[in-house]
């Protein structure tokens, strides 16, 4: 039986391995090609198309189960479906990874994926609620449910992919799980797809545990979502279904916490409900002092943890309900530490929360503007006064930007400008293609910390995505001696000498 994990593992590792090999000899496809992203954790240029090498790897193993061991005919549309959905999940990432498709574009194709997969037999078409005998039958409900788990699979493992290895890492933990549940059920079939997709992860693994060197990227965030959420329904019986999602469902009970924080934090700050921002669990185990690696086992042993708890949950016949509990319970600790929230941090956060809005939607919108300039700016010089304004707005007193080693700053007049005058001092290092530094700072009675830190955050973002929409109008770095191509048309040239701030 393992050999199919085997053989899925060597097809991922040499597929991986040639991807990277391309990639960078090719400059393809590679995660800071356009600049600098202001929220990721890894440095360097990495190719984010890992996720060719878990396709290959469930590709081959469908195929050689199809041809070689039992086939189930009474789910044969149910498992063509499994097959046709997984590379449609794959092909939608993909193409996202070469060119942003855009977040209600994805989301579109996603619905569509999930109901093509509830007519073609995946799907909830009874509920056994845990521990009663309560069966609830509705289609409509059932054809909710399964939409919203499909969806919901792809896109948690996409939004936990931000450290090297733990989407991966947790993805594998999935897969062996529903592989078990499979082999449990006699479902020699998707037992054995089930474990050519662990040796596919495991393969990827390999090049992806810290220091990464490929991402799985959508591509492959989509698949394994896709495959989790395909499987688990496959592995349900009928009337428990419940009873079969909510292992699953406990497993990412750490990303799910995080996740809903996460919307939970932004929607109070007034910031896009999907907007990537460095308050989640990992960077928080990040800032306290561990590696990246030992973050990630950490993670994993904590994902691992409530993989158990789920098993023994609906273990001989609910007895162990209470350890699940116990479980569930520990999880919530976990990440309400690792958010940092307390009874105090929340009824600040709402304290705070409309001038922190008011701050916010100001801060965005000069962000926007900020990068609508960056396409009139004629040089790195005029980009920074532009900069300098923005700074200005979001009501920073002094800053001080650093590229290669060279400083551009400014202070407000009437403003102190010794250190004791500043409660809120903060560096971020903009490093990409030109390494960079910026150093904000604000008084003490113009910001809250909270408030501040957000600010801070945004203002830094700005320069990135100006940098990094230089980098891909202009194919350079972007630095205050930069130069701007010369304007192809009557127009750009009259957009670059319209007004712009001057000090």
């Amino acid at each position: 039986m393992f050999v199919y994990s085997i053989v899925a593992f060597v097809l991922s590792v040499l597929v991986s391995w040639l991807v990277i090999r391309i990639c960078l000899n090719l400059g393809l496809l590679q995660s800071e090609a356009a600049g600098p992203q202001h929220h990721h954790t890894h440095i360097g240029v990495i190719p984010r198309i890992g996720g060719i090498g878990i396709i290959c790897g469930f590709v081959l193993i469908f195929i050689i189960c199809y041809l070689f061991s039992d086939w189930n005919g009474s789910r044969l549309l149910a498992n063509f479906a499994l097959f046709g959905g997984a590379c449609g999940a794959f092909l939608l990432g993909f193409i996202d990874d070469i060119k942003p498709l855009g977040a209600k574009l994805k989301l579109l194709f996603q619905l569509m994926l999930a109901v093509v997969a509830y007519f073609c037999g995946l799907q909830v078409d009874q509920i056994g609620i845990p521990f009663t005998e309560i069966i609830v039958r509705s289609e409509l409900i059932g054809f909710l449910i399964t939409v919203a788990w499909f969806v919901a699979m792809m896109n948690l493992i996409n939004l936990i992919d931000g450290l090297d290895g733990l989407a991966g890492g947790i993805g594998l933990f999935l897969m062996l799980l529903l592989s078990y549940l499979a082999y449990q059920k006699g479902t020699d079939f998707i037992a054995l797809v089930s474990l050519g997709v662990v040796g596919s992860i495991v393969g990827f693994l390999i090049h992806n545990f810290p220091p990464a060197k490929v991402y799985m990227g959508d591509s492959g965030a989509y698949l394994i979502g896709y495959l989790i959420a395909g499987l688990s329904l496959i592995n349900s019986e009928k009337g428990a279904i419940l009873a079969a999602l909510i292992a699953p469902v406990l497993a990412l009970a750490l990303p799910i916490a995080d996740v809903a924080f996460a919307i939970l934090r932004r929607g109070i700050k007034g910031l896009p409900m999907f907007r990537a921002d460095r308050g989640h669990i990992h960077h928080r185990l990040l800032r306290s002092g561990l590696s990246h690696r030992k973050t990630v086992l950490l993670l994993y042993a904590i994902s691992l943890f409530a993989l158990l708890g789920g098993l023994l949950a609906f273990a001989d016949q609910g007895r162990y309900l209470p350890i699940f509990i116990g479980f569930a319970f520990v999880i919530i600790l976990v990440a309400l530490r690792g958010q940092q929230i307390t009874a105090a941090s929340i009824q600040a956060m709402f304290t705070e929360s409309v001038q922190a809005r008011q701050d916010t939607r100001n801060a965005l919108t000069l962000k926007s503007w900020l990068l609508m300039e960056t396409e009139r700016s004629d040089c790195g010089n005029s980009l920074w006064s532009d900069y300098h304004f923005v700074l200005k707005k979001m009501g920073f007193c002094q800053a001080e930007l650093v590229l290669n080693g060279h400083k551009r700053g400014f202070f407000v007049p009437g403003t102190p400008h010794n250190e004791e005058a500043y409660v809120w001092i903060e560096t971020h290092n903009i490093s990409g293609e030109v390494e960079g530094s910026l150093t904000l700072k604000a008084e003490k009675d113009s910001f809250s910390g909270r408030q501040f830190e957000l600010l801070s955050d945004l203002a830094a973002e700005a320069w990135v995505q100006a940098s990094a929409k230089w980098k891909q109008l202009y194919g350079k770095g972007l630095d205050f001696e930069s130069e701007a191509n010369a304007p192809n048309d009557y127009r750009s040239q009259k957009s670059r000498n319209l007004y712009r701030p001057t000090y």
